[in-house]
């Protein structure tokens, strides 16, 4: 077989991961073994699969490779004078997310949302994630049959979303309406004009939702995140009401929808590996370096994406000005270079700290803390609680954003442990 029947049998487009499900991990293994840098005809776009390669396009050594990312990556099919016409809050928001942002703005952003979001933020959250959790799982015991991903899932990632946010629990119908809209189609390449109607339209609902109590707690301040974005100041320097709106937006996909979907395929994956479930069960006091590499096997995290600012060589290839390079996220916590027998859960594993899946460099994740420490403690009661579980679809059924993989839903039964 020549070269070029190679390359079109490993090209893979973003618009077929929804299909694939978890086919397109050995598809990814299969493009970074033909080459970790590789242009896809398919997504027009460069892919890079491997790990050192990622780790290398998500640093500061790079500055040519943008975050300015998800409006060319998101809207890029769309004419520019079209955009604000068409989707007026994603062309006026989208440019304002933290993520979309490279130094010195990035770096400005990134200090002030943390000021929000430290330790004592995530301490005082744990005893309502604790009750959280466990008020859960009395549900699952009385109900051990049951669809997980809305039931169980959304209702820990968004009820404590709500709780730091300072919102009623009754706004958990909303948060999930906004969370899918948004997921669907940003960073989605092959977004459909009703996907981004649906992302502006949500996000316009937040803005409206989010924007009046951003206003309260200006003059009635309370022990939450909006009221700690409002004090936030760094040397008289603070955000302004459309950067907090956009740090809110990256909050409900990063903060609520991708550690949602990392409980779902988490349980999904364990149910596959039940020698890890009752190593989980045996060894509590690993639980965090368990979920790390729970993480890393179950490939939530898909990929980011970087626009090339300028032309430069990389490893012999020559990237040019304008394109877009995917960082597949996926294929890098794959690679048997760095992970041996990568596509098994392993508990000894011992260099998870080159896991990528909290996002290597500048962009290191802001809501690790909290997704770890939601996930550790939910992972590290179930075990305690429960023998194991039996996944009951048929095939999974994955949504169609590129940048973080979830279920629409997961239908499971467990077993209550004796």
């Amino acid at each position: 077989m020549g070269n070029q029947d190679i390359a079109r049998n490993v090209d893979l487009s973003i618009g077929d991961f929804k299909a694939l499900g978890n086919g397109i991990l050995p598809r990814l293994d299969a493009m970074r073994n033909h080459e970790p840098i590789y242009w896809s005809d398919a997504n027009q776009a460069w892919m890079v699969t491997g790990h050192k390669e990622i780790g290398e396009g998500a640093s500061a050594e790079m500055p040519m490779l943008s975050c300015d990312r998800l409006v060319p990556v998101t809207l890029g099919k769309i004419p520019v004078e079209d955009r604000a016409k068409l989707y007026p809050t994603i062309a006026h928001y989208l440019p304002n997310w933290i993520i979309n942002f490279d130094p010195p703005i990035h770096t400005r952003l990134r200090k002030l949302v943390m000021q929000s979001l430290n330790r004592k933020v995530l301490d005082a959250l744990k005893p309502f994630i604790e009750q959280r959790v466990q008020t859960l799982l009395d549900r699952i015991e009385q109900k051990p049959e049951l669809e997980f991903n809305e039931e169980i899932a959304r209702e820990l990632t968004g009820s404590i979303i709500l709780k730091l946010i300072g919102l009623p629990p009754e706004n958990l119908p909303r948060l999930r309406g906004w969370a899918t809209a948004l997921l669907e189609s940003a960073g989605n390449p092959f977004a459909t004009h009703e996907g981004l109607l649906r992302m502006d339209a949500a996000m316009a609902d937040m803005n409206t939702l989010l924007g009046t109590e951003i206003e309260k707690r200006r003059t009635h301040p309370t022990d939450d995140l909006l009221t700690a974005m409002t004090k936030a100041n760094e040397d008289g320097d603070t955000l302004s009401m459309d950067e907090m709106l956009g740090a809110l937006h990256i909050l409900v996909i990063a903060g609520h929808d991708s550690t949602m979907n990392s409980l779902t395929l988490g349980v999904a994956s364990l149910s596959r590996n039940p020698d890890y479930w009752d190593y989980m069960y045996k060894h509590p006091e690993e639980t965090p370096n368990l979920v790390i590499e729970l993480m890393r096997e179950m490939a939530m995290m898909t990929s980011q994406s970087r626009f090339v600012l300028e032309d430069f060589e990389w490893h012999g290839k020559q990237i040019k000005k304008g394109q877009v390079v995917h960082l597949m996220i996926a294929a890098g916590n794959r690679d048997p270079g760095i992970f041996p027998d990568p596509c098994k859960l392993d508990p000894k594993r011992e260099n998870l700290d080159k896991s990528l899946t909290f996002n290597p460099g500048l962009h290191h994740c802001l809501g690790h803390g909290l997704a770890k420490l939601q996930l550790g403690i939910f992972f590290g009661e179930l075990v305690k609680r429960f023998s194991g579980a039996k996944v009951l679809e048929p095939e999974l059924d994955f949504l169609p954003g590129p940048v973080f993989r979830g279920l629409y839903h997961l239908n499971v039964r467990f077993e209550v442990r004796g």
